[in-house]
């Protein structure tokens, strides 16, 4: 017999709380529909997972190995019925993001707390990803809207546009460079170089720019661009990244010169063209959009290149 869903939700709230009058309390059951779910449960998988003895209820160690996989099965038949329900036009009291790590900084936490103020009980799941990764989630509806950097080739897709900006080299304010309106290969010919793995688009222009001073050695990766910003802070080179990490918190001890050869990159929202985006989801594009002019006259102030979409 397989299991029984219901008996693999009463089985996880038990395995957390470990006491069968808690499970029915929290579960708003009898404590004796708690015990025979148990007990069927036991019985549909063959296997002892209660230890049953004088002392406290203990798990068995079959139950230990199995309980990972019954929380995979849980939790697939959660995303299945959200998944459901946003297909059917539902859940508007939800709204799944897809973004790239620089905007995590700043830009859209002041804008999901903008949205908590208006629509207090919104039910929010942010997620940092690729840009591939957004488009990819966007495109199968496990994200409402995504926040990434073109090109975007979906025709399925709406792409509204939000920021243009430059890669930035950012550095120590007391090295020796600090102050220099623009900085190119040629006058960080001695410095250490820190900016995104290879797998990264910006990562492949910066190397081009560089040519043939393409030591391995010279290079130190990093898939995030606040972390290239600590590895600043550290003295361990100067970094080329993109400025969402210059946040109003974060360049206070960090100097920043504009990178060239110039390599722009475009900032945009997409959500796919049907079933379109929700009340919800558009309120929160709006608030994102408001935080992103502010921002953008912050990056202005610090001379870097940005257009606002």
């Amino acid at each position: 017999m397989n299991p029984n869903l219901r008996h693999l939700e009463v089985f996880r709230l038990f395995s957390r709380v470990m006491s069968v009058t808690e499970t029915a309390r929290l579960l708003r059951i009898t404590q004796p529909s708690v015990s025979q779910a148990l007990r069927d449960l036991e019985n549909q998988l063959g296997l002892e997972l209660i230890i049953r003895g004088q002392g406290p209820l203990k798990l068995t160690a079959n139950a230990d190995l199995l309980l990972k996989n019954m929380e995979d099965v849980l939790d697939n038949m959660q995303a299945l019925r959200e998944r459901a329900a946003r297909l059917r036009g539902e859940q508007d009291n939800s709204l799944a993001i897809a973004s790239v790590h620089p905007l995590t900084g700043w830009i859209l936490p002041q804008a999901l707390a903008r949205l908590k103020n208006s629509h207090p009980h919104t039910r929010i799941a942010l997620e940092a990803y690729s840009s591939r990764e957004v488009i990819k989630h966007v495109q199968d509806r496990t994200a409402d809207i995504g926040f990434t950097f073109l090109p975007v080739d979906n025709p399925d897709m709406v792409v509204r546009p939000l920021m243009t900006t430059e890669m930035v080299c950012l550095l120590p304010k007391n090295h020796a460079l600090a102050g220099s309106v623009q900085l190119t290969p040629e006058t960080l010919d001695n410095e250490t170089i820190i900016t995104f793995g290879q797998q990264v688009r910006q990562e492949f222009d910066v190397r081009l720019a560089f040519g043939n001073g393409n030591e391995a050695g010279r290079f130190l990766t990093t898939n995030l661009s606040v972390v290239s910003a600590d590895l600043v802070r550290q003295g361990l080179g100067i970094a080329i990244t993109l400025p969402f990490v210059l946040t109003p918190r974060m360049t206070q001890d960090i100097a920043v010169s504009a990178f060239r050869p110039e390599i722009r990159r475009s900032l945009v929202a997409i959500y796919l063209r049907k079933p379109g985006l929700s009340a919800l989801g558009k309120a929160f594009l709006a608030q994102v959009r408001e935080e992103n002019r502010g921002f953008a006259a912050h990056l202005d102030a610090l001379g870097v290149f940005v257009k606002p979409g």
